[in-house]
């Protein structure tokens, strides 16, 4: 049996997904209780009018119910008193266990019209915590998110092992690599002289111990490679392309070090041997002689040169399939932690959506009751700066009922200010002020239009210098539907026709009432300092303020995109 959080994530999709035909289709409701205290349960509406559409009687700790109710959130009341809120979706069958010591008594007052709202305003409010809880623990368990989370980390490990044996082996190649040029130094025609047999010896005794000394981790590696990263088990359908990389990337490592395991393995074993001959000449102080020196150096010729020779050329070819296969480690990598952004991204989109959808329903249910006193303790969950008209609409109507009330006064005179009515999210206040040739111009006339607003003035030097941007960003869409109303502060009519000219400010729509900072425009927009800018939507609402630059066109770009 499903938990409850299960329950509720396969559920989240119902605001969205509905079918056309849900009217036409059952559901079923399935609960086992633990703990039981009751006797009797009804389906009752979540919000509005306290309506029962179903009622039976608890046996044995459990009960079903079926019913073709359209999609909503529900209630299960118990024994007229604790209650808990649910989806009902058409079509689906549903299992939940509740435990009866961790419902929640929601009292339902009587003729109180505040309580009432406030009741539904709160279950609201409890059931998007519950179902955004219930989403981010979701996530946590999804075993999908966990299997990629763990490809990503496993396969990052796996390749900084390679990384580590790749570099063990590529020092393993320049000891070869010297060794060769140490041939060609001292022993060119195939025998050192005997003035370069102390250099000889000492150069070649170096890099045949640094040589075994960097391939050990190699081999060790080699001996344990079974005990590593198996990628073959309980793979994800569906991702073959996935799985054919990182199986032509191993594949790649493997056959890269068994030939590296051939090649220099193969030479090991005479190091090995030369090593143990040159020390034990050493620990018996014979390797002083000149006759032992020569003896061992003729040793190394014979058994390493031509083999040395062999593995130094193929050292290229090793590096070339590093970088490729380290190339493939890294998109491996990023692929799979692809995946799991995608599913945290999906989870994500629940959540937003369910926000959202709950979001919706407080604003509803605060706007349908805004008269009441009680609204002031759920406004405030939606940012004025993004709400402003929501806003403005609560506090003018709690304005008109309770003008003395403090907070409320207060509340009103900050949305009414110029600051307040220019907000992200507010429609944008009228302008209507003459242009160079004395036509009044009207903002609200561009209305279906994305429109900046620009205050500037010929004497503002940052204004002057945006000008050329701001143009541009004309130029490339205009003809999308982009408008530009530029409001002047400037006092002198001549400067401010010369400048609309002189940097070739080509849209129609100039305005000023020349008063400079005492302009009226100004004061609408609670304008101190210029330039300044307020973009808006087709709407001709604010959705941005004091944009320039690349992030203006940004901004434009994707409003258009958008509408």
């Amino acid at each position: 049996m499903n938990s409850v959080k299960t329950f509720i994530l396969t559920l989240v999709a119902v605001f969205f997904l509905l079918p056309c035909t849900w009217a036409q289709k059952s559901s079923t409701i399935h609960v086992k209780i633990l703990n039981n205290k009751y006797k009797h349960v009804d389906l009752v509406s979540a919000y509005g009018e306290d309506k029962t559409y179903q009622s039976t009687d608890i046996a044995q700790d459990q009960f079903t119910m079926t019913t073709n109710l359209g999609p909503d959130i529900y209630r299960l009341r118990f024994d007229n008193q604790d209650h808990f809120l649910l989806v009902v979706t058409p079509g689906e069958s549903q299992e939940l266990e509740l435990n009866a010591e961790d419902l929640t008594s929601i009292a339902l007052t009587e003729g109180s019209p505040s309580m009432a709202f406030v009741k539904k305003a709160t279950d609201y409010s409890q059931y998007r915590k519950y179902v955004l809880d219930s989403l981010n623990n979701a996530l946590q368990h999804d075993d999908s998110q966990k299997y990629w989370a763990t490809t990503a980390q496993n396969i990052n490990m796996f390749t900084q092992t390679n990384d580590d044996v790749d570099n063990y082996l590529l020092s393993a190649f320049k000891n070869v690599d010297s060794l060769s040029q140490i041939f060609s130094q001292y022993a060119p025609a195939g025998k050192v002289k005997g003035s370069d047999l102390d250099a000889f010896v000492n150069s070649a005794n170096k890099q045949l111990k640094e040589l075994d000394m960097n391939y050990q981790p190699f081999a060790n590696y080699l001996d344990n490679v079974g005990k590593y990263y198996d990628f073959s088990k309980d793979r994800q359908s569906g991702d073959a392309n996935f799985y054919y990389t990182l199986d032509k990337y191993i594949n790649e490592v493997n056959y890269r070090h068994e030939v590296a395991s051939s090649a220099i393995g193969s030479v090991l074993g005479d190091v090995k041997e030369l090593l143990a001959v040159r020390d034990s000449l050493a620990y018996n102080n014979l390797l002083e002689k000149k006759s032992n020196k020569a003896m061992w150096a003729n040793m190394v010729l014979q058994r390493l040169n031509d083999k040395v020779k062999g593995v130094a050329a193929q050292k290229e070819v090793y590096e070339q399939s590093v970088k490729e296969t380290r190339n493939n480690a890294s998109s491996l990598v990023t692929s799979s932690q692809d995946r799991v952004r995608q599913i945290v991204a999906r989870y994500q989109n629940q959540y937003n959506e369910t926000d959202a959808f709950v979001n919706n329903k407080i604003k509803e249910t605060v706007l349908e009751n805004k008269q009441d006193i009680a609204a002031l303790m759920f406004v405030d969950m939606f940012p004025r700066e993004q709400n402003a008209e929501f806003h403005k609409e609560v506090f003018t109507a709690l304005h008109n009922k309770y003008p003395s009330h403090p907070i409320v006064a207060e509340r009103w005179s900050i949305v009414n200010s110029p600051a307040g009515k220019t907000n992200v999210g507010a429609i944008a206040p009228e302008l209507e002020f003459p242009n160079p040739d004395g036509k009044m111009l009207k903002l609200s006339d561009l209305r279906g239009k994305v429109v900046l607003i620009d205050f500037w003035a010929s004497w503002c030097g940052p204004c002057r210098r945006e000008n050329p941007n701001v143009r541009r960003v004309y130029s490339l869409y205009h003809d999308k539907g982009f408008e530009i109303f530029s409001v002047s502060l400037d006092r002198d009519a001549n400067a401010w026709k010369g400048a609309i000219k002189a940097d070739q400010l080509v849209w129609p729509n100039h305005v000023s009432d020349l008063k400079q900072w005492q302009s009226q425009a100004a004061a609408i927009y609670g304008v101190r300092s210029i330039p300044a800018t307020f973009l808006l939507d087709k709407e001709g609402r604010i959705v941005a303020k004091d944009l320039r630059g690349e992030a203006l066109e940004r901004a434009v770009k994707q409003l258009l995109e958008q509408q």
